[in-house]
């Protein structure tokens, strides 16, 4: 009993925690930084895809990851299981999309943009490495699992601040991805499926706040190779450090 307490529970707060509040607190500030911009468009986004998800978001937290010679699958990002995480990840998409068309269904007319929902899977590569993995995981270490998945949900919704500020809403949406990903320590339980129709539906058809997605074509199709580009070389250089020599 003490043990599993200490597990959810606990104080020891290192470097690497400061690390993970300082590199939340850049996301969130990249975030406010798109207020002013909005007279800009091409700078607010720049702020976004490239400040925010591409650099802070996904470089940044692999890099440190390996720079400490620690393994993605600590952090829950592995195919580990997948042929267990996925099926679960599909029911619970399944089972979030009938309760989002009974309660918000989709105005006269609606028709979905799948660049649209592109832009918004590549967002989700992003928040699913940066607040599930990395974020929470640092701070589980720190102190223990409840404290963790509050303050990544915390994170979360204030990282919103540029583009969709619904603090309390977004708190409720962060504290069910994180727990669902922490039960299995995986990023398969929460991403593509529950995390996409939760997000897609959300953004395209429940909020009145989120910004206008812009040019979601051409930010789709460089966000998902630089992403991809870099998830593949922290994965090829993680297999060949692992690799015996001789």
């Amino acid at each position: 009993m003490k043990e599993a307490r200490k597990r959810l529970f606990s104080w020891g707060p290192t470097a690497e925690t400061l690390v993970a509040f300082l590199a939340g607190l850049v996301v969130v500030a990249l975030s406010a930084a798109m207020i002013p911009a909005r007279r800009l468009p091409c700078l607010s986004i720049a702020i976004r895809d490239i400040g925010q998800m591409l650099l802070a978001g996904v470089i940044f937290p692999l890099v440190y990851i390996q720079s400490r010679g620690e393994s993605l699958r600590d952090f829950g990002l592995s195919f580990a299981r997948w042929h267990i995480f996925i099926p679960i990840n599909i029911v619970l998409g399944a089972a979030l999309l009938p309760m989002f068309l009974s309660q918000t269904p989709p105005p006269p007319g609606f028709r979905l943009d799948w660049w649209k929902v592109a832009f918004i899977m590549c967002a989700g590569i992003f928040e699913t490495l940066f607040f599930y993995a990395f974020l929470r995981t640092l701070f589980e270490r720190a102190f223990g699992v409840v404290p963790a998945v509050i303050l990544a949900a915390v994170f979360y919704s204030f990282h919103h601040a540029g583009f969709q500020p619904e603090y309390g809403k977004l708190v409720f949406v962060g504290l069910m991805f994180a727990s669902v990903f922490r039960i299995a320590n995986s990023a398969l339980m929460i991403y593509p499926f529950f995390w996409g129709v939760g997000a897609s539906y959300d953004v395209l058809v429940q909020s009145h706040k989120a910004s206008a997605i812009l040019h979601p074509e051409a930010r789709a199709l460089y966000l998902g190779f630089f992403m991809a580009a870099a998830i593949f070389a922290a994965a090829t250089h993680e297999r060949r450090k692992r690799k015996p020599v001789g």
